[in-house]
């Protein structure tokens, strides 16, 4: 009987994930390296200024632990945040890519303003970044698992 060799790997230690509270406490994103993609998950109602946060708080995290694929599940937000929109192009955006962002997939709230302030951030923002809509977060997750770095590679080659 022969003994099958058993490679060992040592757990990866996962970042704690990175909470941000509205003043009175409320909390309104959590973000956290996930196995394949690193997660932003907001509740409650959000502005401008907490979108600018947390976009901030992800660029930490990415820059600690890089990583091409976002999922940005605001299925459950409320609130007008596309104030943050010329911010997130112009400076965020370029700092991402720097960092190793790829992909972003992000499901989609119902909040009407919510959905109109990523639609016109989608429109700014691809083909730079691939990013696509989700009505729900599991195909958003599928589709972010199926994506690879040789698409965007080929992407940013040609754009």
């Amino acid at each position: 009987m022969s003994m099958a060799t058993r490679i060992i790997r040592p757990e990866m230690t996962p970042s704690p994930p990175i909470e941000l509270r509205h003043m009175m406490g409320e909390l309104y994103v959590t973000i956290q390296r996930k196995e394949d993609y690193i997660e932003a998950k907001w509740q409650g109602h959000i502005t401008a200024d907490n979108v600018v946060c947390a976009a901030k708080a992800y660029l930490e995290l990415l820059r600690k632990d890089p990583c091409p694929k976002l999922l940005n599940d605001k299925s459950e937000v409320t609130g007008d945040w596309q104030e943050a929109n010329d911010w997130l192009q112009f400076e965020w955006l370029p700092q991402a890519l720097g960092a190793g962002l790829r992909y972003m997939a992000h499901v989609y709230s119902f909040s009407m303003f919510s959905r109109l302030a990523v639609r016109e951030l989608e429109e700014r923002i691809t083909p730079q970044l691939s990013m696509k809509n989700f009505y729900e977060r599991r195909l958003a997750e599928e589709w972010l698992l199926e994506q690879d770095d040789t698409t965007a590679g080929r992407r940013a080659a040609t754009a």
